[in-house]
């Protein structure tokens, strides 16, 4: 194994100093997420080439300097397999591009390596986010706010007096015409107990009574659950419908085939 030289400080504000605007967009936006793949990020930041063939020789091009720069590195498994070719490879901050961020934002984000479930779940987020901005690009929604896992948590206290974290896997805020709509997601792969699903509903009914949120919104925002099978809404819309301490109209049900028309128009 060959050891990489250091990076000075002097180095990276020079090497800052070379990175266009996308790279710079690509680096948070990989910040943000810890993982992305080749099509994800194609697909944001390189969506303007005439053919997705050239788009996806740009974004490799891109993604290959800033591998060879170690502001960016590879996983070794991919989503999907060999079949996907490059578009299915995963893309973190390297040790360099870490640190640079770290200079931006003076935040640490320690790399472990993830589980197969952990990883799935984050790249998912990362492809709703995606959508989003495509939405937005054609005119579905303005996205005036997308706050991600810890960007969105907040601490409240629970019925019992005991301090907690909501947590939200997104929040969003959408405008449309003359009205603003505001979600918590909560990203569901079908691998959680119907219990465990009913008490994260039943911590958004907790935190909707403490009144933080309609302090920071104005309202209260709804809670979209992105489900993998309309059967598995059912088991959860099921469950909500019978218990009489959480209300209805609170929680939304979709798949991820449906998340943009159903933000468009909520039922």
């Amino acid at each position: 194994m060959i050891k990489q030289p250091r990076v000075s400080r002097c180095d990276l504000h020079q090497l800052a100093d070379r990175l266009s605007q996308r790279d710079w967009n690509i680096l948070h936006f990989i910040n943000r997420h810890r993982y992305a793949t080749t099509g994800q990020l194609r697909r944001l930041y390189f969506a303007t080439h005439a053919t997705q063939s050239a788009a996806t020789r740009a974004c490799t091009r891109v993604l290959g300097r800033l591998l060879k720069l170690r502001l960016l590195t590879q996983l070794e498994r991919r989503i999907g397999g060999d079949r996907h070719g490059s578009a299915a490879f995963i893309w973190c901050l390297d040790v360099v591009g870490e640190r640079l961020q770290r200079l931006a934002d003076g935040k640490r984000r320690r790399f472990h390596e993830p589980s197969f479930l952990f990883l799935q779940h984050s790249l998912t987020i990362t492809d709703i986010h995606v959508q989003l901005v495509e939405a937005e690009q054609t005119g579905c929604f303005n996205l005036t706010q997308v706050a991600i896992e810890t960007e969105a948590w907040r601490p409240y206290l629970t019925p019992h007096g005991v301090t907690t974290l909501l947590k939200p896997d997104m929040m969003l805020s959408l405008a449309n015409h003359a009205y603003r709509d505001y979600w918590y997601l909560e990203v569901d792969l079908a691998s959680e107990s119907l219990p465990v699903l009913m008490r994260k509903c039943h911590a958004y009914e907790d935190y909707r009574h403490t009144g933080q949120a309609q302090q920071e919104h104005q309202v209260f925002p709804r809670v979209l659950w992105v489900m993998p099978t309309p059967e598995r809404i059912t088991r959860l819309k099921t469950a909500i419908a019978a218990d009489r301490r959480l209300p209805d109209r609170l929680f939304v049900f979709t798949t991820p085939a449906a998340l943009i028309p159903t933000l468009r128009e909520p039922p």
